[in-house]
């Protein structure tokens, strides 16, 4: 026996143990290598086996494209783009705005404070501060922050040289930036200590409350705020372009030319170049596509680092904020929202974002509580905290599929960058309503996506919650009514949900054959028009009745059962499944439209509410 195989309930010797666990380790000479003994595999070898298991589709049969162009596809090889990421904090700073990424302290866990008035949003700030958020971000408009003096109330007892403090994008940004600074100014805050965002952005805020955007401000903001570096006073909220509805690339190619019609105006009014990129920072939505908001933020990075090398500025480095999306929440199953939350608080850190603000699940109802912030901010912590994932510079960086998405990204972002250069600059762009028909175009193509349900939305277009009981929260502001409006994804299905919950409609469900005949298709019924609060039975009675069974039960039965609906007097008979062939015959015995899994659901539960005489 060896002593590499010490005898069953003999006790081994230092020396044994020594020689046992240099046997088994390799040497620095000799690495490990994980592949050692396997056969080498090449990409065709994937492709095969995939093959094998896809039961006569293709491979690239499971190829998606986006709304920009990018294919995804279902399997990627090194082809050498994650040799161009760099290096995080080196140019082109694909990988990390700095060499040592978060992993310092984590990324700033940064709450958002909704509350009606300067005193709950104090209490709110005190609580977020000492549970755990580093920073708050403050909406006037929904706090009702009107004057110099409900800011200093809303930030009463804050200790303003350990908080940084960021305000929302809004009306009189310029204003609203003077009194925080004035407020740094009376509490002696020294100006190394400042540190947050005076969140002007005039052409962010002319699309969504309307009105001509005023870049004159920029400079007498910037130059309040030059001996505070840990300040920025220009921010460019990308969250407009994305709430209404871009994709991706219209999103991030928007947030360039803005940034660049800002770095213009400074130039113009006698702001060095290296300060106006100082000054900047870019805040992109965070969403539940996982890959795609990663990839929003490594991409963002990288461009805007070749915008500041045509500069001639050595200032390269993107600052970025994150705030989880605002169409994606739902009110109805809102905690759905809080998987939602999670994932797009996941991407943005794994983006790398130097602040995160996630949404409370309840936001999209009104008002959060203190739970929906608690949560909203435990999201984080446990992100941070917990699962270290801030422990790790670009966590993302070297995976194929990322830095390809990445790379097409920046290339479809940059050729829209230019086109809107090319007509003239963002406020041009802005102006002609160019960029509103190509936020539409994409918010359409999406929407239509929801109602086929080729994409879905958890608990709203899929899997709803027939007995859900709804939240209650305050009412919150009414929404900003600009030229690009927040379209939240669910309002199509939220509205059929709210009109069929209110008349209390139903629907028979007529199963054929034994239950495993029927089974897929009766749940399949069953879960649609749950969609619009329309319950289901099998008792005679409502005027919209269901057929459901199996195709070979249907071919046998499908006409005789119609024909007996139409005799009981039944107004509207449906048959869920494809009807082929047969939709002639089925007709004829007065089945009067069908559903399947690729129907237009508004358009299907629309007129079904319409033919159960229920008002929507």
């Amino acid at each position: 026996m060896s002593a590499a195989q010490p005898v069953m309930g003999h006790r081994a010797s230092r020396s044994e143990r020594t020689l046992t666990y240099h046997q088994w380790m390799p040497t620095p000479a000799e690495p490990m290598r994980l592949a050692a003994g396997f056969e080498p595999v090449t990409r065709d070898d994937w492709v095969d086996l995939a093959g094998s298991s896809l039961q006569g589709r293709t491979l690239e049969s499971l190829t998606t494209v986006t709304d920009d162009g990018i294919r995804i596809e279902p399997l990627y090889a090194n082809d050498g783009r994650s040799d161009r990421a760099g290096m995080p904090g080196a140019s082109p700073h694909t990988r990390g705005s700095t060499s040592a990424g978060n992993t310092k302290s984590g990324w700033d866990v940064r709450a958002l404070v909704l509350d009606e008035g300067t005193a709950a949003a104090n209490a709110t700030v005190h609580d977020e501060l000492e549970r755990g958020s580093t920073s708050v971000l403050l909406d006037r408009a929904a706090i009702g922050i009107g004057s110099a003096d409900d800011l200093a109330a809303v930030l009463e007892g804050v200790f303003l040289e350990m908080a940084p403090v960021a305000l929302v994008p809004g009306p009189d940004g310029a204003t609203a930036a003077g009194w925080l600074v004035d407020l740094w100014e009376e509490r002696g805050t020294p100006a190394a200590d400042r540190s947050g965002a005076l969140g002007l952005d005039p052409i962010g805020v002319a699309a969504r409350h309307g009105g001509d955007p005023d870049l004159s401000t920029l400079a007498p903001v910037v130059a309040s705020v030059a001996d505070a570096p840990g300040v920025r006073a220009v921010s460019v909220d990308a969250t407009v372009w994305a709430d209404a509805g871009a994709s991706e690339a219209w999103e991030l190619a928007c947030s360039l030319a803005t940034g660049v019609a800002y770095l213009r105006a400074l130039e113009a009014d006698g702001v060095a170049v290296d300060d106006a990129l100082g000054a900047l920072t870019f805040t992109y939505s965070a969403d539940a596509d996982q890959f795609r908001t990663i990839a929003r933020f490594r991409a963002g990075r990288r461009l805007w680092d070749r915008v500041a090398g045509a500069c001639g500025s050595d200032v390269r480095a993107q600052h970025q904020t994150a705030v989880t999306s605002a169409a994606m929440l739902a009110r109805r199953d809102p905690w759905v929202n809080l998987l939602r939350g999670a994932v797009a608080a996941f991407s943005a850190g794994i983006g790398g974002a130097s602040a995160v603000t996630v949404r409370p699940f309840d936001s999209a109802i009104g008002r959060p509580d203190e739970f929906g912030r608690r949560t909203a901010r435990n999201t984080q912590l446990l992100l941070t905290e917990e699962s270290g994932l801030a422990r790790v510079v670009d966590p993302a960086g070297g995976s194929w599929f990322v830095e390809d998405l990445t790379e097409r990204l920046a290339e479809a972002v940059w050729e829209r960058f230019r086109s809107i250069e090319a007509d003239g600059g963002m406020v041009a762009a802005l102006a002609s309503g160019r960029i509103a028909a190509e936020v539409e175009a994409t918010c359409t193509a999406r929407a239509t996506r929801l109602a086929t349900r080729t994409d879905a939305l958890t608990g709203v277009s899929d899997f709803p919650d027939i007995d859900e009981v709804p939240l209650a929260r305050p009412a919150g502001p009414a929404p900003a009514d600009g030229p690009l409006r927040l379209h939240h994804l669910a309002e199509p299905f939220e509205a059929l949900r709210d009109a069929g919950e209110w008349a209390g409609p139903v629907v028979r469900l007529v199963s054929l054959g034994p239950l495993a005949e029927h089974s897929a298709r009766t749940t399949f019924a069953a879960n649609l028009f749950a969609v619009a609060g329309i319950r289901t039975t099998e008792a005679a009675g409502p005027s919209v009745a269901v057929i459901c069974g199996s195709d070979d039960r249907c071919a046998a039965d499908a006409a005789d059962v119609a024909r007996a609906l139409k005799d009981e007097g039944v107004a509207h008979v449906v048959l869920a499944g494809r009807p082929g062939e047969h939709e002639p015959e089925w007709r004829d015995a007065g089945v009067d439209e069908f559903v399947h899994a690729r129907s237009d659901v508004l358009d299907v539960l629309g007129r079904t509410l319409d033919a159960l005489g229920v008002a929507r």
